[in-house]
């Protein structure tokens, strides 16, 4: 029942080998560099200062538009939150439409549109373009803003920041600008619920009063439309657009550290840690600098076959993927950062092998073949792109918004090609720190800041500060609690077979019955799962989808077993063979001995104080968590090897209802690595609905 099934892709690739003979040991020559001609898109400008531009391309019947209003970020304060519930707003009621009606209008159409207090954007068929951009004016200009609305959107904003409260990667999003920028900063403030709370309806009306100015701002239309029809359009539906600009607010400085440190918020149900070097980067696109950092970052992190990749994941198996980045804001500073999540166990192994290989790309020239294929990686996904005059016209309204020599995409491919391997290690001493770096970490704190405490980086101990999940500095948390006098892993487990239902009880049951109702992130289907079992060890379980019959069974008759998907029967292996039938039967406490059992400690998972219990079975360690106050069994986790990776496997037991005598979890969440399953139990059998036929 806590087996996590694993779907393996393969992928098959079929290479063809030319008939001429090609001299291996050589790097091939390059050839002349390609030219891009970049079709500009006509450009003309309003009289409140909106400039407009058009790039007519007739092959298929549909146009688009995009507007920008040129925006810079702002801080939203005690009202944190007020830009987002504007945004959900807009475009949902007008004066013209109730919410339905203009919902069934665009739908009508086969249209998108959207509108935010900082543009917008619409695509359609040619020939309802006036309908459809009609309809977006109507919703940027007429947009009627509610009471009603906003409570709803207030209650799904909030909903939302309620169900990431114990999640390591949405409190890690939030840490990791509070941290960098300061929660005084636009890219450090965080949403809570009471600063969503402190908005009110006069707040979102004058929130997009003051940010939906048009004098800074660009349009942007691509498709099968011209210039003409273009004007047609914004003179008719846009003639009333008052001139207006946003002022650029003065940002709060930040900067990097004096040395690198590591910052931890303690999230005790997290299964992993998530992971992010950063420092400071004041690189912009009108640098020299600019595209060899491009190529730099790509071979430092920005690729699956990286420094950082190659390392993390295919040496060690510390994570499923790691990348960098290099940030090129336009208002203020932006950052370079690595960015990645990995096991508890190598958290401080992991922060290492980034740190080393950031010093790696500073300190050692690069392969020159592997800078031959990074900058054909750029170059050809370039040209590609350059075949499309949607992309084409995007890249002069970048010029536009940042501020690039206008040959800045012409010469785009001579700038990349002309990176040379001095270029690289220049630009990474410059740009990559591994020396004045925060290195922030959300994880289990239990697990991991003891091996943290003992790294040295530079011939220097790192320091640790602990910030809570609101990024406020707080003392280094209590990981382990003191236990209780005299109390030993036999006791906890004893407690737990009495809470459950008592041992006379749970040996009388023979058979066990459970329908449930699976939830996969991701998947647009809800399958059942039907589970059985018998004493002592006989297992069956069977995912069922609606629709689409049964997706995967899984049987064990005592003896043997299989696994079937797709109409494929395959043999359990021998690993799961044994482990199936060393199971002595349905409730494993009653069969633990106590030499194999150890009392961990005392620590909490979501704020509850639980017993972590270390089992070990077959030379196999698993850890299992034991709520203090109603010794119920709440966490286990187990680690194997896969493909030469460890991973572990977090089991976590909700809501437990009593069904004759016996307690059992109703909710079961299983996570393995990035993936995870939610069974809630519609139905428990008890020694009922189960017979022998139902393992062959």
């Amino acid at each position: 029942m806590k087996k996590h099934i694993i779907n393996t892709l393969i992928a098959v690739l079929i290479v063809f080998s030319a008939t001429a003979q090609i001299d291996r040991s050589q790097i091939p020559s390059s050839g002349p560099t390609p030219e891009v001609n970049l079709r500009d898109a006509k450009e003309f400008k309003l009289k409140n200062g909106l400039t407009v531009l058009v790039a007519t391309d007739t092959k298929f019947p549909v146009v688009s538009w995009s507007l920008n209003l040129n925006n810079p970020p702002v801080f939203e304060g005690n009202k944190a939150g007020v830009q987002s519930l504007t945004g959900a707003l807009l475009g949902k009621e007008t004066l013209k439409s109730t919410k339905d009606e203009f919902a069934e209008k665009v739908d009508f159409l086969g249209a998108s549109l959207s509108v935010t207090p900082n543009g917008g954007f619409g695509y359609c068929l040619t020939k309802y373009q006036e309908d459809v951009f009609s309809l977006f004016a109507e919703a940027a200009f007429e947009t009627k803003f509610t009471q009603a609305e906003l409570d709803f959107e207030k209650e799904q904003l909030i909903e939302g920041i309620k169900s990431g409260e114990n999640s390591a990667a949405a409190i890690a999003q939030n840490v990791r600008g509070a941290v960098f920028y300061g929660k005084n900063h636009a890219a450090g403030e965080i949403i809570t619920e009471e600063t969503i709370n402190n908005v009110s309806l006069e707040d979102v009306k004058q929130f997009y009063t003051d940010r939906f100015k048009p004098s800074n701002g660009f349009i942007l239309f691509t498709g099968d439309i011209t210039v003409k029809e273009v004007k047609t359009l914004l003179k008719k539906y846009m003639k009333g657009w008052e001139s207006g600009s946003v002022s650029i607010p003065e940002y709060p400085p930040f900067e990097d550290v004096t040395t690198t440190e590591i910052n931890f918020v303690d999230v005790p149900n997290a299964v992993q840690t998530e992971l992010a070097v950063m420092s400071v980067s004041d690189l912009k696109m009108t640098d020299n600098d600019y595209h060899a950092c491009l190529v730099a970052n790509y071979i430092l992190g920005g690729a699956f076959g990286s420094y950082l990749n190659m390392n993390l994941r295919e040496k060690n198996g510390y994570t499923y993927g790691v990348r960098s980045s290099l940030g090129t804001a336009r208002w203020y500073n932006s950052s370079f950062r690595v960015t990645t999540k990995v096991r508890n166990a190598v958290t401080d192994s992991a922060v290492v092998e980034v740190l080393k290989e950031i010093k790696r790309i500073k300190s050692e020239p690069v392969d020159n073949e592997l800078l031959v294929n990074a900058k054909a990686k750029f170059l050809g996904n370039f040209i590609l792109q350059s075949e499309d005059k949607t992309v084409a016209a995007r890249r002069a309204l970048s010029i536009k918004t940042n501020k690039l020599p206008e040959d800045f995409y012409k010469n785009y491919i001579s700038s990349i090609d002309a990176v040379t391997v001095e270029d690289v290690q220049r630009v990474s001493r410059k740009y990559f720190s591994d020396e004045n770096v925060r290195v922030v970490l959300v994880g289990k704190g239990s697990d991991v800041v003891d091996n943290l405490e003992k790294i040295e980086w530079n011939g220097k101990k790192l320091p640790i500060k602990f910030f809570d999940k609101d990024a406020n500095s707080v003392e280094k948390p209590v990981f382990s609690k003191p236990l209780p006098e005299g109390l030993t892993a036999e006791t906890v487990v004893k407690n737990y077979i009495t809470a459950i239902g008592g041992e006379e009880n749970l040996r009388s049951i023979n058979s066990i019955l459970v329908n449930a109702e699976v939830t996969i992130p991701g998947a647009p289907f809800k399958p059942k799962a039907i589970i059985k079992q018998m004493s002592p060890n006989k297992f069956s379980m069977e995912l069922i989808a609606e629709g689409m019959g049964t997706l995967m069974k899984q049987k064990f008759n005592g003896e043997n077993g299989y696994m079937e998907q797709q109409g494929r029967k395959v043999p359990m292996d021998d690993a799961t063979l044994s482990s199936r039938k060393s199971t002595k039967g349905l409730f494993e406490e009653l069969f633990m001995e106590p030499s194999s059992l150890k009392l961990e400690s005392k620590t909490d998972i979501d704020g509850k104080d639980v017993y972590k219990i270390i089992l070990t079975k077959d030379d196999k360690s698993s850890v299992r968590y034991y709520d203090v106050n109603t010794s119920y069994l709440v966490r286990t986790e187990e680690t194997s090897e896969a493909q030469g990776q460890s991973i572990t496997t977090v089991t976590d037991f909700s809501n437990y209802k009593e069904l004759d005598g016996v307690m059992t979890p109703y909710t079961m969440k299983i996570t393995t690595g990035p993936q995870s399953f939610i069974f809630e139990t519609i139905e428990t059998k008890l020694n009922e609905g189960v017979t022998g036929e139902d393992f062959k």
